[in-house]
């Protein structure tokens, strides 16, 4: 089947992926309101807008035992391997990447609701529904004071759903630095690998191709 449609769900800065085999038929979105309303003696009822609620995704569809002309995808998973990955991401504490190519849906989400069920007709095929609901990383700010006047700064934070694996081999060119940089965001934390391994490195300047080192959780 053609389509210019693709859903994605990607984890661990996209290094999982999976695209969706069987487009859903229908998929809600919903963005509520906070805003309140408050009555005024003299003006009645105004409302009081307050910052958009997260958006909400829900759907359903069936990833299927065997291929077929309706799937979307090159390469055929079986259902319990896309069951079992997609939970792990819904029990882990990021989210996951969700892309719906053709239709201007780009955001990282929470995995609210998986739900899954299989048909005696039809075996191995699972059938799902999935709720997501928008992750947005909160936004620290300061406060500026200046000649008696308060003001709010702060830039958004980025989301970061990479996940940091246990150990890491040193490849050539590894330093300690870039090694902290890439997996635990700071270059600076490379005295925290440092002191983890102190029986592997003998001088944090010198690390060696194959070296397996602990890193921090």
């Amino acid at each position: 089947m053609s389509t210019k449609y693709e859903i994605w769900l990607t984890f661990d800065g996209e290094k999982q992926k999976i695209q969706l085999p069987v487009l859903p038929e229908t998929i809600s979105q919903s963005c509520g309101s906070y805003n309140e309303s408050v009555k005024i003696s003299g003006l009645g009822e105004i409302t009081v807008t307050q910052n958009r609620p997260a958006y909400v995704f829900s759907f359903s569809s069936f990833f299927p035992k065997e291929t077929f002309r309706g799937v979307s995808v090159k390469e055929h998973t079986e259902p319990d391997s896309i069951c079992r990955q997609i939970l792990s991401w819904k029990n882990s504490d990021k989210p996951v990447h969700f892309i719906i190519a053709g239709a201007n849906i780009n955001m990282y989400c929470t995995i609210e609701d998986f739900n899954t069920s299989e048909n005696g007709g039809d075996a191995g095929t699972i059938y799902y529904s999935i709720k997501l609901k928008e992750y947005r990383a909160v936004t620290v700010r300061q406060i500026k004071v200046k000649d008696n006047k308060a003001s709010l700064s702060g830039t958004p934070e980025r989301v970061d759903n990479n996940i940091v694996p246990k150990t890491y081999t040193v490849v050539k060119g590894d330093c300690l630095w870039n090694i902290a940089k890439k997996y635990l965001g700071k270059g600076s934390r490379w005295e925290e690998i440092y002191n983890l391994n102190k029986d592997k490195i003998k001088n944090a300047n010198f690390i060696y191709p194959g070296q397996v080192l602990k890193l921090p959780s």
